[in-house]
């Protein structure tokens, strides 16, 4: 069901006008208080049909971690815009020291193929973001953003799927 889904997903996602939607979901993140209220934040390098958070990258009142591919593991580094480089799965990743120590991090900013309202998402299959997720302290707010013609009712989460707190 999950990959019928997914499939799914994919296909009506390259439909989208997904300049104007990721402005759209731009502006709702920027306008929560708990945005406001992060210092540092872990953003994604969108793919060309995935919501864009490049503003949410290039905040300048924000500690920006990007993540990078390591084996089957994601590490969170620090972005600085002249150290990054084309990485894994032809996305754009940091070349800088990755961090340890999740504890400072406010907020994880999640991408997606398709969630569900209760806060459950579909990616690509590989388990990355879960993986990474499980890592980090319970105080890290986790935010899914997706496209509204992409939230289902239900993504029939596993037992290995993480729960973020916004979507």
């Amino acid at each position: 069901m999950k990959s019928k889904l997914r499939k799914q997903a994919i296909e009506t996602r390259k439909q989208l006008d997904s300049e104007s939607a990721s402005k759209r979901i731009m502006e709702k993140l920027f306008a929560l208080d708990e945005y406001a209220d992060s210092k540092k934040i872990v953003c994604y390098y969108p793919l060309p049909d995935e919501i864009s958070d490049i503003e949410c990258i290039n905040d300048k009142a924000k500690m920006i971690y990007l993540p990078r591919v390591n084996g089957d593991n994601l590490e969170i580094c620090p972005y600085e815009p002249d150290k990054i480089k084309c990485g894994s799965y032809k996305i754009l990743e940091p070349e800088t020291d990755c961090i340890n120590n999740f504890d400072d991090i406010d907020m994880v900013i999640i991408p997606c193929v398709a969630a569900d309202k209760k806060g459950y998402r579909i990616g690509y299959g590989k388990g990355y973001y879960d993986r990474l997720l499980k890592n980090l302290p319970d105080k890290v707010l986790k935010v899914i953003l997706v496209y509204s013609a992409l939230c289902f009712n239900n993504v029939f989460p596993e037992y290995f799927d993480v729960k973020a707190d916004i979507v």
